[in-house]
């Protein structure tokens, strides 16, 4: 297929050439009994639809409703469905796995390598896969101990979080429709007129791989919830967390964030502030 790269494989529901909405990133959180990440995305696809192996290997059964499929140099694996395979069985490229369960409305899909998940809507995963849509920034604000700060006067200890969120490129259907997903990448930097005071810095990076489980709190700030059916999720992000404000001198600044998507489309905002330790 034109433009598909090596290693780049097709979707595990038919049409396996024709791309599919996804209602859910790599990274996203997840709020069950604690706040985790999004190990895969989620394929919007009918209760019983059938579900395909995208690579050939040998399958393992996760559990009633996963199975995992493993190959030479990766695994994938297939959750919310109802096997039509045997454990340990091996299966072709493109051969029914199972259909999705009900209730489910989608298939969790995830790639893994050397026990790490990778991002299947990165470049030379899933395909094919468009995306032009730009994230949003909803806000850059400074807290202590959760209450706002005026970013006119700002001074001794305190978080950065930015609020983001990226439109996925295909509406998922109902009750899922409009909801948002998590921006790929949030980079922060901070300048005074046209001198970098701090470079760059990330704050989320899922353009490859799922972030380590430790950072879950280093990356989302409180308030942050996960979509439920017909109701947005909120994506809030420390972008400094404990900041002591002397680590700078006292005077005006900018606070510029970026935030962009697998396919680099970028959306950038500034907050200017002022940092009055001594004024």
């Amino acid at each position: 297929m034109p433009g598909r790269s090596r290693g780049a494989y097709g979707w595990p529901i038919k049409p396996f050439g024709r791309q599919h909405p996804v209602r859910g990133y790599l990274n996203d959180p997840r709020s069950g009994r604690k706040l985790s990440f999004h190990f895969g995305i989620d394929i919007c696809a009918p209760d019983g639809t059938p579900v395909h192996a995208v690579a050939p290997g040998q399958v393992v059964r996760e559990s009633g409703r996963a199975v995992a499929v493993v190959g030479a140099t990766r695994t994938f694996g297939y959750w919310h469905i109802v096997p039509a395979v045997a454990n340990g069985e091996f299966v072709a490229k493109g051969q029914l796995l199972g259909h999705v369960a009900s209730t489910w409305g989608h298939v969790h899909f995830a790639e893994r390598r050397a026990g790490r998940y990778r991002n299947p809507l990165r470049r030379g995963g899933i395909h094919p896969y468009a995306d032009r849509t730009k994230p949003t920034i909803v806000s850059i604000g400074f807290f202590r101990r959760g209450r706002a700060l005026a970013p006119e006067r700002v001074n001794g200890k305190v978080e950065v979080i930015v609020e983001a969120y990226d439109t996925p490129p295909r509406p998922a259907p109902a009750p899922w429709t409009g909801l948002p997903v998590t921006p790929a990448l949030i980079r922060w930097r901070i300048t005074r007129g046209r001198r970098i005071v701090v470079p760059w810095h990330t704050a989320i990076d899922s353009r490859l791989v799922i972030e380590p489980p430790e950072r879950i709190k280093e990356v989302y700030a409180p308030g942050t919830r996960q979509n439920h059916p017909n109701r947005a999720g909120c994506y809030r992000f420390y972008l400094r967390r404990a900041w002591r404000t002397s680590q700078i001198a006292d005077g005006e600044y900018r606070f510029e964030v970026a935030a962009s998507d697998t396919r680099g489309n970028r959306t950038a905002k500034a907050l200017e502030f002022t940092v009055a330790n001594n004024l």
